[in-house]
């Protein structure tokens, strides 16, 4: 990292309103961490699980929605390169500083909106997709527009069960129907929700149908949990050509 006096480190403290936090490799911590939630220590499992499991050394990776760059810095470190997107500007300015004070360079900051990714942005080896499907309104439009962009997908997002309270707001994409629930997003200035007022919940079946018909031949669950806002899954989506190559290997 870079050094830092204490002086300098409590400037970029002040400079940004953090909400979250990290340790750096000198056991100070830059930023602060969520209410009710611990500065993040060490090595995220699901970066760990790219790490070990994806090959990142040799392949590119986008992240969407960064937030403030807490897990960029983790995966910077191995991958061969990273591009990074968010639609806050806040949170652009604060993965910049957190990649500038960690001394890394192997990484693109952009602003963009995930609603709006094609092909156009450009392909990737491995998409990291964590907290920011079910902040959207057409979650199988955007499903279908990745499977174009990547070979892998990381993807960890809250589901719906058949327990499920929310109200039933289907998606309708190419004809077909996916189940669906609606959510109440916090609106703009909560920096953990989505942009939209709100947004809708695929039932964990309509999950998994919808990435099979964008394309994604298997989709493998790391892992399945429970937390207070709902359920969630975590699982390794490949397209027809990357399982082909991992079955060779």
């Amino acid at each position: 990292m870079v050094p830092l006096s204490d002086q300098q480190l409590a400037d970029f403290q002040k400079l940004l309103d953090w909400k979250t936090g990290i340790r750096l490799p000198d056991g100070r911590v830059l930023g602060v961490p969520r209410k009710g939630r611990s500065i993040l220590e060490g090595i995220d499992p699901r970066v760990r699980y790219v790490a070990e499991k994806l090959k990142p050394a040799e392949k590119t990776l986008l992240e969407v929605g960064c937030l403030e760059g807490t897990f960029t810095v983790q995966l910077a470190k191995f991958c061969r390169s990273v591009t990074a997107i968010d639609i806050r500007p806040k949170n652009v300015l604060c993965t910049l500083t957190n990649l500038f004070i960690h001394d890394l360079h192997n990484v693109q900051v952009k602003l963009a909106d995930a609603r709006e990714l094609t092909t156009k942005f450009g392909t990737f080896d491995v998409i990291f997709h964590l907290g920011v499907l079910y902040h959207l309104m057409d979650p199988v439009g955007h499903l279908f527009k990745l499977a174009g962009m990547c070979r892998e997908l990381v993807l960890d997002t809250h589901v719906c069960l058949d327990d499920t309270r929310m109200k039933r707001a289907d998606v309708v994409h190419r004809g077909k129907t996916y189940r669906a629930h609606r959510y109440k997003e916090r609106g703009w200035k909560d920096v953990f929700s989505g942009a939209d007022n709100e947004s809708r919940w695929l039932h964990y079946d309509a999950l998994r149908e919808a990435l099979s018909d964008a394309g994604f031949a298997s989709a493998e669950v790391v892992q399945e949990r429970s937390e207070p806002n709902g359920p969630r899954v975590w699982l390794l989506a490949r397209r027809a050509e990357a399982s082909s190559a991992v079955r060779a290997a």
